[in-house]
C-alpha cells in the first residue's frame, strides 16, 4: 500500500476523484451494474492494450465473478452458502471453502474486538430492516422494534455459536443467523482485484458501493484521489482527499441507512450488546489497507468500538490507516496518515 499527498480537488464520497485529466492514452472506461444491493462500478484505464473486445470479456467477466459470489454469500439469496447455513436448525452445512475461510476470518474480527462486531447479528439486522426502502421515511413509529424483541433477540447473538471445521460450519444455537454484510463486499473487491491483475490489468478502479480498490495507479504514475464524504452532505462533498495506489478505502456511517423518528436517528450499525444502533459521538470510520475485507469489517469494527478505542485498535494493526469523524465533523487521523489527509 502506498499513499502520498497530492492537491486536493472537489471529489465524490468514497470514490475516485476528477477522473479526466490522466493523458490522452488513459482514457477511463466504466461500466455500472447493480449487486449486493448497491450500485457497483467497475473503472479501467486504457493505456493502449484494452481493445474493445477484451474490455468487454473483463467487464463482463467481473460481473460474473460478482453474481457467483453474491450466490455464495448473501443471507437472502436461497440456496447461498449463508442462507443454506441460516436455515440449517442447526445441522451441519458443507459450503464452499472460500466461505468457510471467509467465516474463519471474520470470527478472528469477533474475537479481537470482543463480539464488538459480531456475524450472528443478523437476526437483529432483520428485525431492524434497514434494507426496506420504507425506512427511509420519517414518523413511522410501528417500525421500531419492541424491547422484549430486542432483548430476546440479542440472546442468540453470539459469535462463539459458530463452529467451522474444514468446509462444514455448524450453528451451535439452531436460533442463531450470519450476516457476513460487514465483510463480503470487501472480500469480493479484493477477488475482483485479483482477477484484473492476473488478466494483465495495472490500473484500475473497483467501487462497490463506496467500498473503494483501487488496482495500481494512473497509467502516469501518479495516485487516485479518493474522497471521504462529508457525512450527510446531500451533494456527496468529501469531507476530505487522500492520494492512494494499490489500496483499498472502505468507510461506515451513520449516514448509510438509518431512519429518523422524533428527533432521533436510527442507523444499521447495532451495537451488539444492546440491540441499538450505536450513538457514540462518530459519524463515520474510514479505513485504509491493502485489503478490502479487512477494510471492510474493520470501519464497522472501529466505529463500533467507539474513538478512543476503535483508534488505539487501529493503531496497534500493521498496515492500517483510519479516519475517525465526530457528529461534529472533526477528522481523528491516525499518526500514519499525519500530513497525509487534507481537508477540501
Amino acid at each position: 500500500m502506498k499513499i502520498k499527498y497530492l492537491p486536493v480537488l472537489c471529489a465524490a464520497a468514497l470514490c475516485f476523484c476528477s477522473l479526466s485529466g490522466c493523458g490522452k492514452n488513459a482514457q477511463p472506461l466504466s461500466k455500472t451494474d447493480f449487486y449486493f444491493d448497491t450500485v457497483i462500478t467497475i473503472t479501467l484505464y486504457d493505456d493502449g492494450q484494452l481493445t474493445a473486445k477484451r474490455t468487454d470479456d473483463l467487464f463482463e467477466n467481473c460481473f460474473a465473478l460478482c453474481e457467483t459470489y453474491e450466490n455464495m454469500l448473501s443471507r437472502t439469496k436461497e440456496g447461498s452458502d449463508i442462507w443454506n447455513l441460516n436455515h440449517a436448525h442447526g445441522n451441519p452445512v458443507e459450503v464452499n471453502p472460500e466461505t468457510a475461510a471467509l467465516l474463519q476470518k471474520a470470527l478472528s474480527y469477533c474475537e479481537a474486538t470482543n463480539g464488538a462486531v459480531d456475524i450472528t447479528i443478523a437476526p437483529l439486522s432483520s428485525l431492524w430492516n434497514f434494507s426496506s426502502d420504507s425506512l427511509t421515511y420519517e414518523n413511522t413509529p410501528d417500525r421500531l422494534p419492541s424491547d422484549k424483541q430486542i432483548k430476546d433477540l440479542l440472546t442468540h447473538v453470539d459469535y462463539r455459536n459458530i463452529r467451522i471445521d474444514g468446509s462444514t460450519v455448524t450453528l451451535l444455537d439452531p436460533c442463531a443467523a450470519v450476516d457476513l454484510g460487514c465483510i463480503a463486499k470487501g472480500y469480493i473487491a479484493d477477488r475482483l482485484k485479483t482477477y484484473l491483475k492476473e488478466q494483465g490489468v495495472h490500473n484500475a478502479i473497483i467501487n462497490l458501493g463506496g467500498n473503494v480498490l483501487t488496482v495500481g495507479g494512473r497509467p502516469d504514475g501518479s495516485a487516485f484521489r479518493l474522497g471521504i464524504q462529508k457525512p450527510f452532505d446531500q451533494n456527496g462533498s468529501p469531507i476530505a482527499v487522500l492520494a492512494v495506489t494499490d489500496a483499498s478505502l472502505v468507510s461506515s456511517g451513520v449516514y448509510e441507512r438509518y431512519f429518523e423518528l422524533d428527533g432521533t436517528r436510527y442507523h444499521h450499525l447495532l451495537n451488539t450488546k444492546t440491540g441499538m444502533p450505536e450513538h457514540n459521538g462518530l459519524a463515520s470510520v474510514t479505513i485504509l489497507s491493502d485489503s478490502s475485507a479487512d477494510g471492510d469489517i474493520l470501519s464497522t469494527s472501529c466505529f463500533l468500538l467507539g474513538l478512543e478505542d476503535g483508534m488505539a485498535y487501529a493503531e496497534s494493526l500493521p498496515g492500517i490507516e483510519a479516519v475517525f469523524i465526530t457528529e461534529d465533523h472533526k477528522l481523528y487521523p491516525t499518526s500514519g496518515l499525519s500530513g497525509l489527509l487534507q481537508k477540501p
